[in-house]
C-alpha cells in the first residue's frame, strides 16, 4: 500500500517547527484512521485531542502529542490487522515490540515516527528513557473493569502492575477481562492512564458504558474523526469548563522541555534518517 501517495509526509511544508511536529502526528493519525476504517476497528479521540476537536476543530495549538482510545477488543483487532500494514517509517510501540517499554505504562501502545524525537533532560535520557521516543500517537486501551472513581481505578491498576509486573500487558488484560465478566456491579471503562497520584487528583478519567455506546464523526484538521457519543459529559467530568482555554503561561506541551525535533531521530534501533 502506497501510504506516501495516500498520505504524503508534509513536515517540510511548514516553517514553524512546532507545526511541523503536529503535521507528523496528524499523518500518523490519518493512517491509523484509514486502517481502522478498512478493518472495521472502532477508535475514538481521547483526552486533549478530543478536547481539541471540540474546541478547535483540530489539535490544540500547543499540544505535542495526539490521543486515541480503543476498547480492548478493538485494540486487539488493531494489533492483528492494522499493525502489519503500517508503513515502514512508523514504529508500533508496546511492551512486546520495544524491550525497554514497560508493561503497565500509562499508555499501553503508541505509534512513533522514526525520523523525529522529543527533547528531554539529559538525566531523563540517561536514567530511564531507553525506549523509542519519536513523535507519538498515544493509544489508550480501555477495559470495562473499573469502579467509577479515580482512586479505585488507580488502586486497581497499581495492584495489577504489582502482581503482574514480571509479565506482559496481555496478562493484565486477561485479569481485567475476568473482572469485567464476573463483576456483580456495573463497571466503567478506563485505561492504565490513571496509575499515579497526580492523575487521581486531576479529575475523572473514566468513560461510562452509555458514553461509548455509539461513536460520532466530527471535523478534525480537515478530516472526519470519531468521538464518543457522550463526549460532553466526559470532557466536563475531566476538564470542567473545557471550552475555556488555559492562561497563556500554561499553553505549552508536556512531553518535551523544548519544541520536539521533526528531523532528528531518537537513540533507538527502530529509526530512520531524514
Amino acid at each position: 500500500m502506497n501510504f506516501e501517495h495516500l498520505f504524503p509526509d508534509e513536515r517540510e511544508k511548514e516553517s514553524d517547527r512546532f507545526r511541523q511536529c503536529q503535521l507528523v502526528m496528524l499523518r500518523m493519525f490519518k493512517i491509523l484512521d484509514f486502517l481502522c476504517r478498512k478493518h472495521q476497528i472502532q477508535y475514538f479521540l481521547n483526552g486533549g485531542t478530543l478536547l481539541g476537536a471540540i474546541r478547535h476543530q483540530g489539535m490544540i495549538p500547543w499540544d505535542d502529542d495526539l490521543d486515541v482510545g480503543m476498547t480492548r477488543e478493538n485494540y486487539e483487532k488493531f494489533v492483528e490487522f492494522a499493525v502489519p500494514e503500517l508503513p515502514q517509517d512508523i514504529f508500533f510501540q508496546s511492551d512486546e515490540t520495544d524491550r525497554y517499554f514497560p508493561a503497565g505504562h500509562i499508555i499501553e501502545a503508541k505509534l512513533r515516527d522514526k525520523y523525529s524525537s522529543y527533547v528531554r533532560r539529559a538525566e531523563d535520557k540517561a536514567s530511564w528513557l531507553k525506549w523509542h521516543d519519536g513523535l507519538q500517537v498515544d493509544i489508550a486501551v480501555f477495559d470495562q473493569a473499573y469502579l467509577p472513581h479515580n482512586f479505585f481505578i488507580y488502586l486497581q491498576n497499581r495492584l495489577l502492575i504489582f502482581f503482574l509486573q514480571r509479565k506482559s500487558n496481555k496478562a493484565r488484560a486477561r485479569a481485567l477481562r475476568w473482572i469485567a465478566r464476573h463483576s456483580p456491579i456495573p463497571l466503567v471503562y478506563a485505561s492504565s492512564y490513571i496509575n499515579n497520584r497526580r492523575m487521581v487528583k486531576l479529575g475523572k478519567y473514566y468513560i461510562k458504558e452509555q458514553e461509548l455506546a455509539e461513536l460520532l464523526e466530527t471535523d478534525f484538521e480537515g478530516m472526519k474523526a470519531y468521538i464518543p457519543i457522550g463526549w460532553d459529559n466526559y470532557l466536563a467530568r475531566r476538564y470542567g469548563n473545557y471550552m475555556q482555554p488555559p492562561p497563556p503561561e500554561k499553553q505549552k506541551g508536556h512531553h518535551s522541555i523544548d519544541v520536539p525535533n521533526p528531523f532528528i531521530p531518537c537513540d533507538h534501533t527502530e529509526i530512520l534518517y531524514w
